[in-house]
């Protein structure tokens, strides 16, 4: 059971477009017609693990806590979501759309989010270790205190995005970054980095400052 914090959709009137398969439909709905209607109340977890949501358009909707490992999430609106908690392990999000979505402490270990859109998106204290990234829209997101080792971030766009504090560092250990775009990225991160292309160059220390300033983002800072 979770608290809702914030104004977020929790009817079926407040769902766009629903997910084709049947299973997901009615998972959605019988979720939906349990919250309370008060915002602070307590809502029970949306149980949607190994369900295809093909189709949906689940924008802005209160999802905190939901239940998404190896759910079918490919091209899924998700924009606005509040995703907090929310355990997306080995979840299918190829090309969803997840940009200002809060996905603070949620866990996606494993997930194929290959183009997937979050831009503006809040992934602080989340855990996306091993995930395949390549060519995510990641601009602007908020990634302080996030576990990312080992995640392939290859021809990702992570510009303008925000990384840990001192205390508070992204964890970069070996996260694939080759042809990462990282223009105006600020914060502190974790190495080591594997910045290879053919094959694996893990850097880290110093070298890995430099190459973040060789990337547009001097003022991203390794901790050692």
């Amino acid at each position: 059971m979770e608290t809702m914090s914030e104004s977020f959709g929790r009817t079926r009137g407040d769902v766009r477009a629903f997910p084709h398969d049947t299973a997901a439909r009615e998972a959605l709905e019988a979720y939906l017609d349990a919250l309370p209607k008060d915002p602070q109340g307590f809502i029970p977890c949306f149980e949607g693990d190994g369900l295809d949501f093909s189709g949906a358009d689940l924008s802005g909707l209160e999802l905190l806590g939901a239940c998404l490992d190896e759910a079918i999430l490919d091209g899924v609106n998700l924009r606005n979501a509040e995703l907090g908690r929310a355990s997306l392990i080995a979840a299918s999000m190829r090309g969803a759309d997840l940009s200002g979505a809060l996905l603070r402490k949620a866990q996606g270990r494993a997930c194929d989010a290959q183009r997937a859109l979050l831009v503006d998106a809040d992934l602080r204290t989340s855990e996306f270790e091993e995930a395949d990234l390549r060519y995510a829209d990641l601009r602007g997101a908020k990634l302080g205190n996030a576990w990312l080792a080992r995640t392939d971030l290859r021809g990702a766009d992570l510009r303008a995005c925000t990384f840990g504090g001192p205390t508070t560092s992204t964890g970069l250990m070996e996260v694939r970054m080759a042809d990462t775009r990282l223009d105006g990225a600020t914060g502190h991160v974790t190495g080591p980095v594997d910045v290879g292309t053919a094959s694996p160059q893990l850097i880290d220390g110093d070298e890995l400052q430099r190459w973040f300033v060789d990337h547009g983002a001097p003022e991203v800072e390794v901790n050692t």
